[in-house]
């Protein structure tokens, strides 16, 4: 149901805030099944096991750096959505193709760790930061347009969550554009 100012009165605002909340408790579980047990056979000593964990490398580096990219993310979207007064429908798709860009992480990040010296993961990976960098920015972006943040805003927390967006823009597109 819309009301007069054209505010979704069907979705509450915490609705909206719990099911990012969900998602990204899944998505950063998730990620850890890119690091799988390495499945060793024959004569195994403590230099072969050693050495297969080490192989993992790449794979957990990718996994801590989604991790804490997520929980950046996760923290500058619960940041903005503190200031948020209501939602409509506009911002309620905005959020939710946000989320779409989140749960692919985990395959992003899991192509990285395997395949990482690679290009094209590299590339999937990047833009799927920039992505997911660019609807964020856009959610802040259209709630201050459209008057859907509180009156006693915190301006230098919204300052400060658009210029950490923007950079963040800056160094995945530069990223992307250096694996190219």
């Amino acid at each position: 149901m819309i009301n007069n100012e054209g505010f979704d009165v069907d979705i509450p605002k915490n609705r909206l805030e719990t099911l990012v909340d969900g998602i990204f408790a899944i998505a950063m579980t998730l990620l850890v099944l890119g690091l799988t047990v390495p499945h060793l056979s024959g004569q195994l000593t403590n230099t072969v096991v050693q050495d297969s964990y080490y192989s993992l490398y790449p794979s957990f580096f990718a996994f801590v750096l989604s991790f804490i990219l997520l929980a950046t993310f996760w923290n500058t979207h619960h940041r903005i959505f503190n200031q948020i007064k209501l939602i409509n429908n506009t911002l309620l798709w905005i959020t939710i193709i946000w989320l779409l860009f989140i749960v692919i992480v985990p395959f992003s990040a899991s192509s990285l760790g395997e395949y990482g010296s690679f290009i094209f993961p590299n590339v999937i990976f990047n833009l799927n930061m920039l992505a997911i960098a660019i609807l964020l920015y856009i959610n802040l972006n259209y709630a201050l347009r459209k008057n859907l943040i509180n009156k006693e805003v915190n301006k230098s927390l919204i300052n400060y969550s658009k210029r950490r967006n923007e950079a963040f823009i800056l160094i995945a597109l530069f990223v992307v554009i250096l694996h190219i």
